[in-house]
């Protein structure tokens, strides 16, 4: 039987199991199991956390790319974050996203460089990173758009931009 006709729940106890009884017997057990998709499952059966490669769309939405990785999932089994990495775009993150579906906060790995960003009504309003060796913030207003910009780059040298001053 080929591992593409047993369910992930099965494999996964199997593979346990295997782990197990090799500790109990007091040897060194070695497994390996090779699937597409695992699926971790709560009390009443719902998907809560899933492995996959490629992961699948979240509900009713479709990526803009394929993604391979690890997803949470809320009761209801709607995406709700993840860890996931985007190959496509050159692109590592970890990211939660909102109960309207959007990436609420993620760090990431983008191109190799570092960012951090939180999302408020599906617009950026705080993006931290690290690019050709400047470290930003960026406040961003309700509607997104960038407002206040701090920088200090690779020697220490400080620039802010945007500040406007008080009425």
């Amino acid at each position: 039987m080929t591992t593409s006709h047993v369910p992930p729940f099965v494999l996964a106890g199997l593979a346990s199991g295997c782990l197990l009884l090799g500790a109990c017997a007091g040897t060194t057990a070695a497994a390996s199991l090779s699937v597409r998709e695992l699926n971790i499952v709560d009390e009443n059966g719902q998907t809560r956390v899933r492995i996959a490669a490629p992961m699948p769309d979240p509900q009713g939405l479709k990526r803009a790319v394929v993604a391979h990785g690890l997803q949470f999932l809320s009761p209801t089994g709607q995406e709700i974050g993840g860890l996931g990495m985007l190959d496509s775009i050159n692109y590592r993150g970890l990211c939660f996203d909102s109960e309207e579906s959007y990436e609420a906060m993620c760090m990431g790995l983008e191109k190799g460089k570092p960012t951090v960003t939180f999302r408020h009504d599906w617009k950026e309003r705080i993006t931290m990173g690290v690019e050709n060796g400047v470290a930003s913030i960026v406040i961003h207003d309700a509607q997104g758009t960038p407002r206040l910009k701090l920088e200090v780059d690779k020697d220490g040298n400080t620039r802010t931009v945007g500040v406007t001053p008080a009425p």
